[in-house]
């Protein structure tokens, strides 16, 4: 698969490296996840909103680009590229899954302020160790009250607002919720990236403003698109991970020769590169398929997910092994990928959870799976 980009979508990837290159740095990533009450840089959040990273699938009424999930995936891959802190990659997420609701009221009174960097959001979706589909909610709403474990919910102690997942009486839907209400409670725990910030978040008797779907299945979309954007965080992730290690194994010598002219690094490296770029081209053609209502998105969706979690560990541990005991240091970059890389893997799914849904749909639509052991 060779699906190339528009060269309006290539210029906006270049902007956001070109940005995270001169502003952020992976010193500076170093200093940042090394504070643990940190959250997000702020000024990092405020360039989002300026250059409009935060509002790409927003409407332009709401202060948003108005584009599709594919711009954003390529937004979001730079970010995964550029090891930025993951509240900015939440407050996307947040901002995309507002877009959903079909109020303009609604939009105005939570996208907006969100578009425009006045407004922190997060996403809350599942419970912990619960299914990543509408199987694994716990939390409850009765009428507009939220009630239950939300799990643990990346950057929630710094966010205004949480998008909480509640099953109600007509399924599945999504709540906006105060996080200074005295029923929300956080209990920071540490992650294993720490370029993001977790929190287990409970709710007890909490008001939420349910966002206002018109059409059915909105929920499972949401989900999908926040997979496939995991997934462009992870093939960025990958594609960084693979030009620092390159760079490492030409300058790196042993036995009077670079250690990347030794076979057995070269064939790894070369089967590295070719999943690498399959599975990237494979994550845009599968947000495409989202943009354009393609019958085969929600099993794409699972496809890339599952192969580029299996090529996360891969990159990961290759990143590792071809740095030495360089690579095993706290301070080094290929320790933050290895870490960025085993979160992206996990986030929405590994193989372990896609590959049954890949095997129902090859089986044949009479059989229904939904989805692996966790």
């Amino acid at each position: 698969m060779d699906f190339g980009l528009t060269d309006e979508q290539v210029a906006m990837g270049a902007a956001v490296r070109r940005r995270l290159t001169g502003r952020l740095g992976r010193t500076r990533v170093q200093t940042g996840v090394d504070t643990p009450a940190a959250a997000v840089d702020p000024g990092l959040r405020r360039a989002a909103a300026d250059l409009g990273w935060l509002g790409v699938t927003a409407p332009v009424a709401d202060g948003g680009l108005g584009l599709g999930l594919l711009d954003l995936a390529v937004v979001t891959e730079a970010l995964g590229a550029g090891l930025a802190p993951a509240g900015v990659g939440a407050a996307i997420a947040a901002c995309d899954v507002l877009a959903t609701s079909a109020d303009p009221e609604q939009r105005h009174r939570w996208l907006a302020p969100m578009v425009a960097g006045d407004l922190t959001g997060a996403t809350a979706l599942r419970a912990p160790g619960g299914s990543w589909d509408r199987a694994g909610v716990a939390v409850t709403a009765t009428g507009d009250v939220l009630t239950g474990d939300a799990g643990l919910v990346e950057h929630a102690l710094a966010a205004d607002v949480l998008l909480v997942a509640a099953l109600s009486a007509t399924g599945v839907r999504v709540f906006v919720v105060d996080t200074r209400h005295p029923g929300v409670s956080m209990r920071a725990v540490e992650p294993v990236d720490r370029t993001t910030h977790a929190a287990r978040v409970t709710l007890t008797g909490v008001p939420g403003d349910g966002l206002l779907w018109t059409q059915d299945g909105v929920f499972d979309r949401v989900v999908g698109r926040l997979t496939v954007l995991a997934a462009a965080d992870l093939v960025g992730a990958a594609s960084a991970a693979m030009r620092i290690t390159l760079d490492h194994v030409r300058r790196r010598r042993q036995f009077g020769r670079a250690i990347g002219g030794f076979q057995a690094v070269q064939h790894e490296l070369a089967e590295l590169y070719v999943a690498l770029t399959t599975i990237t081209d494979a994550v845009r053609y599968t947000a495409h398929s989202h943009d354009t209502g393609n019958a085969d998105a929600a099993l794409m969706t699972s496809v890339v997910k599952s192969r580029a979690a299996d090529l996360a560990r891969r990159m990961a541990a290759a990143t590792v092994q071809f740095h030495g005991a360089l690579g095993f240091t706290w301070e080094h970059s290929a320790h933050r990928f290895f870490s960025r890389l085993h979160r992206d893997a996990y986030a929405f799914g590994d193989a372990d959870w896609h590959d049954p849904i890949i095997a129902a749909a090859a089986v044949g639509p009479e059989t229904t799976h939904t989805g692996g052991t966790r």
